[in-house]
């Protein structure tokens, strides 16, 4: 027969903040323009305000890695949105012209450093995108 001994569990490690990085973010009343950077500016939750609604920025202060993804309705409009690090196209997504509503989706693992920052462009349809069109991300785990 096996016989395990336990021993008691160690002191609690120092509190940490990293595991709080996450952010949702809605398109809200806003009208993006093609080519540039999406300012989602309805926050859902932005813990350490690593997201910027007004430049529509997502600024890593930790390194690790992480998972982004969007959901953006189009009404009636042939979209092309990226997702890009650093200006670097990490995922595109579109759709093409239909009468009433599609959806233009993407969900992505990306490593990241101290100051890399990672953005939605919508290259085409960007006025077609309704207000419910959402872009979150979060911290996976550090490296």
């Amino acid at each position: 027969m096996l016989k395990l001994s336990l021993s008691p569990p160690g002191p609690p490690g120092p509190p940490g903040t990293a595991e709080n990085v996450a952010f949702s973010v809605r398109l809200g009343n806003n009208s993006p323009k093609s080519g540039t950077p999406i300012p989602f500016r309805d926050v859902i939750y932005n813990g350490q305000n690593s997201y910027d609604p007004k430049t529509g920025f997502f600024t890593c202060e930790h390194p690790g890695v992480y998972e982004f993804e969007f959901h953006c309705t189009i009404y009636e409009s042939a979209a092309s949105l990226d997702l890009l690090r650093n200006g670097d196209l990490v995922l595109h997504s579109f759709t093409t012209r239909q009468s009433g509503y599609i959806t233009a989706s993407g969900s992505t693992f990306i490593k990241l450093e101290e100051g890399d920052r990672v953005w939605l462009v919508a290259n085409s349809g960007g006025n077609g995108l309704t207000r419910d069109s959402f872009f979150s991300g979060h911290l996976l785990f550090t490296e």
